[in-house]
């Protein structure tokens, strides 16, 4: 974790938050990590966005902070991010959400719910359909989390969420990420997460993808989203997430060689993606 980010970790309604002010006339960034992510996860993406002022934030579920984990719905999510904006002083302020995979989900459900002044969204990772692959994987995740088996999560959704080609070059770096993710977060919280992931599969679940992004565009609550695929994602594929944005009426930027975890494996280009679209007239 860079000094920067570290001096800035504080508690924000209960979460555990990264805020980092500027001296800008940018828009709010809110950064919303994935299911198996803390704010450490972020961290690295904290110089990349030193211009506009930012928030990172632990959900319920995520981290090792102690949540009710009786109601994981998106709907507590985004009662849950509105307490963190007031805690923010941003309660009042027009805000960019940016999220990841569940992150993504949170960010448009955040939108569609018009309980918050989102001014764009972008959604990594994230689609109309999940495959029968991602289906499969999560109930896979799901039952090692359940039996508290933590470490082998981990090189679960490692394997699921990264390319080939970039599980080959990172190989000996893996056993550490899995180390780090069963130490920073709990079996309970994350399998609260995933279990409640997979019953907004159904298509006509209240969440599903395709409901909030059509609700998202009758509304016409925000100025524009973004959603973003990596080309070789097995559990959000690249079709599925054109089909997404096509339902939203938003934009829809492939990420060449990255799976689903796009921020992770393609920091840069992915950055810079977020960067650009929230920069557009």
């Amino acid at each position: 974790m860079s000094a920067r980010a570290a001096s800035a970790i504080t508690a924000l309604a209960g979460h555990r938050a990264v805020l980092i002010p500027a001296a800008s006339d940018f828009t709010p960034l809110v950064l919303i990590g994935g299911t198996g992510q803390w704010v450490d996860s972020w961290t690295t993406h904290v110089s990349g966005f030193r211009d506009r002022p930012l928030l990172l934030y632990e959900t319920a579920g995520q981290g090792k902070v102690a949540h009710d984990l009786s109601d994981m719905t998106l709907t507590r999510h985004t009662r849950d991010l509105q307490a963190v904006l007031a805690a923010a002083g941003w309660a009042d302020r027009p805000v960019d959400l940016a999220g990841f995979s569940f992150g993504g989900r949170l960010a448009m459900a955040a939108a569609a719910s018009g309980g918050l002044q989102v001014r764009r969204v972008v959604s990594t990772a994230v689609a109309s359909r999940r495959t029968a692959r991602g289906r499969f994987a999560l109930r896979g995740c799901l039952a090692s989390l359940r039996s508290g088996d933590m470490q082998g999560f981990g090189y679960q959704i490692t394997l699921a969420s990264y390319s080939s080609s970039f599980l080959a070059e990172h190989e000996a770096r893996v056993p550490k990420w899995v180390d780090a993710l069963a130490r920073e977060c709990t079996s309970e919280g994350v399998g609260a997460i995933i279990a409640e992931t997979l019953a907004t599969e159904e298509e006509e679940h209240p969440l599903h993808t395709e409901r909030l992004a059509s609700r998202i565009a009758s509304a016409g609550a925000v100025e524009g989203g973004l959603i973003i695929s990596g080309t070789e994602d097995a559990f959000s594929t690249l079709s599925s997430g054109a089909d997404l944005a096509r339902v939203a009426g938003w934009e829809h930027l492939p990420i060449e060689g990255a799976a689903h975890a796009v921020p992770l494996e393609k920091p840069r280009a992915w950055r810079d993606a977020v960067k650009g679209f929230l920069a557009k007239p």
